[in-house]
């Protein structure tokens, strides 16, 4: 897959459910910055997920969740992990509650971890899990009404509703987004990008540091490194020249991150990867 197409998940529903639910199975990794027009949520059953998103940086382990709204740009990085994934495309859920695209969810913020609405939703998501693996007779009817519970809890306690204006700033800069994933093995700059959609380079810094939660180059490597960490897999190609390939000119620095952000040089990585 091309990392320009990587960015705006399309997803496709069960159509005898209506939503889409599956296990999902992750090795260690990142995965960089996208969004998707379905409300999500993600429910660890084993392993660690971090997700950033905005200017949260949100550690799920065994039996937690979250919730990442229509739109809203997020990255995640993982040690190995199980999780239930559920994708509730907005035009279902517009359905029973008007405007969804513009709901946003706030677990943490007047509520605590593990309290008693959010056990009862991990609960609930676990026994859809169930429900849906074993298929039994009524078990659409079953699953649908522990959704419309699940949602309805979801909205009640955790949900605020944003205005259409407060969209324009990040579809702006999911544009900048799109272009780093598309130009990220050149020589890119944050001065170039500015120019290039119109943004001061200074306000493109800060907005871009508080809506993705990292600086403008930080990002830009991590988006290199995940590259450089697939083809390190995948390839038996010498390491310096995977890097430079990826834009990775300076390969000390390049060298340190990758150690940094996935705990091994890439030759002891592609080593183990081998041995399993």
């Amino acid at each position: 897959m091309e990392k320009a197409a990587q960015q705006h998940e399309i997803v496709a529903d069960n159509s005898d459910v209506g939503v889409r639910v599956f296990l999902s199975d992750e090795p260690l990794g990142f995965k960089p910055l996208h969004w998707h027009t379905h409300i999500e949520i993600v429910l660890v059953l084993t392993g660690e997920v971090t997700f950033r998103y905005e200017q949260h940086d949100v550690t799920l382990h065994e039996n937690e969740f979250i919730v990442i709204g229509s739109g809203i740009l997020h990255s995640t990085t993982n040690l190995a992990n199980q999780a239930l994934v559920l994708q509730i495309p907005v035009y279902y859920l517009n359905q029973y509650w008007s405007n969804s695209e513009l709901l946003r969810f706030d677990l943490w913020t007047n509520h605590s971890l593990h309290d008693e609405t959010y056990d009862k939703t991990v609960s609930m998501l676990q026994q859809m899990t169930q429900i849906y693996l074993r298929k039994e007779a009524g078990y659409r009817l079953r699953f649908s009404s522990i959704l419309m519970q699940v949602l309805y809890d979801l909205i009640t306690n955790y949900a605020v509703t944003l205005t259409p204006d407060d969209l324009t700033e990040d579809d702006r800069l999911k544009d900048v987004i799109m272009y780093i994933h598309e130009q990220y093995r050149t020589k890119i700059s944050l001065s170039e990008v500015a120019e290039k959609f119109h943004y001061n380079p200074d306000y493109l810094s800060r907005i871009f540091k508080r809506r993705v939660g990292v600086t403008f180059v930080n990002y830009v490597y991590q988006v290199r490194l995940d590259a450089i960490y697939q083809d390190v897999l995948a390839t038996n190609q010498v390491i310096k020249t995977i890097f430079i390939r990826h834009g990775a000119s300076n390969t000390k620095l390049a060298m340190k991150m990758f150690k940094e952000s996935y705990g091994q040089t890439p030759n002891q990585l592609r080593q183990l990867n081998k041995g399993g």
